[in-house]
């Protein structure tokens, strides 16, 4: 017979997952930005899904690093307390990779970048961010401007993937990017 008591087992282990405490920012990352690019429908896809709000062009353009990317889309994801952004950009590979990885130059980068709330601890953070990404990092905390970026890269013949991880001098972890580029 099903209790009371076992219903409250049942589900107190889904609210303890709702708490402010509970949220891994890297799992986050992970489900809505690492394990779908390039994949933009699927991250839009979620985005209605669970009813994230879309934000305005202004904090949308902060996103791209060009002026006229073919998408660009973002939201904001509540999740308990918490807000987090998710900006999501698409576009022929910026100068820079072209240069860098010629035989993309016909290709496409995708990118999706997960802005934290300042909540979250830098070094746990990069711990976390190891373990996922399960290899070394390109670049370590490199400094600049009271910011410390890691950096992680990969890839094959076809496609070329890069992690970006930043924190800032505080102890907070600030963002965490990743960029496909595909043929």
């Amino acid at each position: 017979m099903f209790t009371i008591a076992m219903a409250i087992f049942a589900i107190a282990p889904a609210l303890a997952q709702t708490s402010d405490d509970a949220i891994d920012p890297v799992h986050v990352f992970n489900e809505a930005c690492y394990t779908k690019v390039p994949d933009v429908d699927s991250i839009e896809a979620m985005a209605n899904r669970f009813a994230w709000e879309p934000i305005g062009d202004k904090a949308l353009k902060k996103f791209s690093p060009i002026d006229s990317p073919d998408l660009l889309k973002g939201w904001d994801m509540k999740l308990a307390n918490r807000i987090f952004r998710v900006g999501v950009v698409q576009s022929t590979p910026v100068a820079g990779l072209m240069d860098q990885y010629p035989d993309f130059k016909e290709g496409t980068s995708t990118s999706c970048t997960l802005i934290l709330d300042g909540q979250d601890d830098a070094e746990l953070t990069l711990a976390q961010m190891d373990i996922l990404i399960g290899k070394a990092a390109a670049s370590r905390e490199v400094p600049n401007e009271g910011l410390k970026t890691t950096t992680w890269q990969g890839g094959n013949s076809d496609l070329k993937v890069f992690v970006v991880y930043q924190s800032d001098n505080t102890g907070s972890a600030n963002f965490i990017n990743v960029t496909v580029l595909s043929k």
